[in-house]
């Protein structure tokens, strides 16, 4: 082994605390106090206006990218970054589909820790429905337009109510065979009718 060459390798990735507080991916979330920074008050009113939009939406914010205010001196060092940044932020609206990207000053908010957990599901997706817990018994109306059925019959509008219940007994169809059964005459019937 000693006589063989071993070739150190190192990961260098960057830490949250290296960026301003902010990885990508994180939840952005904007301070309380974000309109009253100089920082916001510079900004463009069409991306004021985004991001009032992208708050009130009740969506999770994501950090898509961070970027340094200033340019680095050595572009290639991975030391040059700085804490001063800018956060490249989206809605997230689930399923991976970002959308309303936007440029902002990372002083305008904080990240959003949920780790190990994942995030919660918005409000504004969650589906608003009727959940029954204690079982009702349900009736349904057949007076509905949609319990009935146009049979071109007299009814008002041709419309008459559907049968919606399968019967409980058979029904007899009166029929007669127009030529005798073959089964009747079959091996089988004439040997078991000899077996008895």
């Amino acid at each position: 082994m000693a006589d063989k060459k071993f070739v150190n390798l190192h990961e260098s990735y960057m830490r949250r605390y290296e960026r301003g507080g902010f990885l990508v991916g994180d939840v952005f979330e904007f301070n309380d106090d974000y309109e009253s920074t100089d920082c916001y008050k510079e900004l463009p009113k069409a991306t004021k206006d985004l991001l009032t939009k992208m708050k009130e939406s009740g969506l999770h914010i994501r950090v898509t990218g961070i970027k340094d205010t200033s340019p680095t001196r050595y572009p290639a060092s991975s030391q040059q970054s700085s804490l001063d940044v800018n956060l490249n932020l989206a809605l997230d609206e689930g399923g991976g589909r970002y959308s309303y990207h936007v440029t902002v000053p990372g002083l305008l908010g904080h990240a959003v820790q949920y780790a190990p957990n994942l995030l919660p599901i918005p409000d504004a997706i969650r589906r608003k429905d009727k959940v029954n817990i204690k079982p009702e018994e349900y009736v349904e109306d057949e007076e509905q337009i949609s319990n009935r059925t146009d049979r071109g019959g007299t009814e008002p509008h041709g419309l008459t109510p559907t049968e919606r219940s399968l019967p409980k007994q058979n029904t007899v169809i009166p029929s007669e065979p127009a030529t005798p059964s073959p089964e009747a005459a079959t091996y089988t019937k004439q040997y078991l009718s000899d077996l008895k």
